[in-house]
């Protein structure tokens, strides 16, 4: 097995509500892993186990949301490969600070029933 050269990372809400690990090819979408957990040491000893540091060294970029629990073994385990925030969570991470700044804009207006509100 080879690792491609760009992999996507995530976690998804799987049996009994525990979270688990995925990892996919980023331009085919073919499953590489599927964990039962999404901890730092279960991810990082199956990529070391699986996979030489050669093929580990292949590997530029890995996608993933903001989880910064990932980003500590990236690097790591992929010594030459660059973080890349997906844009989903990008946008989602905008959304939410423009709604903040609206809520806290609408309370600051006395009137509730003024047109600017």
């Amino acid at each position: 097995r080879r690792l491609p050269t760009r992999l996507c990372f995530d976690e998804f809400r799987s049996t009994h509500g525990m979270m688990s690990f995925i990892c996919l090819d980023a331009d085919s979408h073919h499953l590489i892993a599927l964990l039962g957990d999404r901890f730092n040491r279960t991810i990082k000893n199956f990529f070391i186990a699986h996979y030489s540091l050669a093929d580990r060294t292949r590997v530029q970029t890995v996608t993933m949301d903001m989880n910064a629990a990932y980003q500590t073994i990236i690097h790591e385990v992929f010594p030459k490969a660059q973080v890349v925030i997906d844009r989903f969570h990008i946008i989602q991470l905008a959304a939410r600070a423009l709604d903040q700044v609206r809520v806290q804009a609408l309370k600051q207006l006395d009137d509730k029933h003024s047109r600017p509100y």
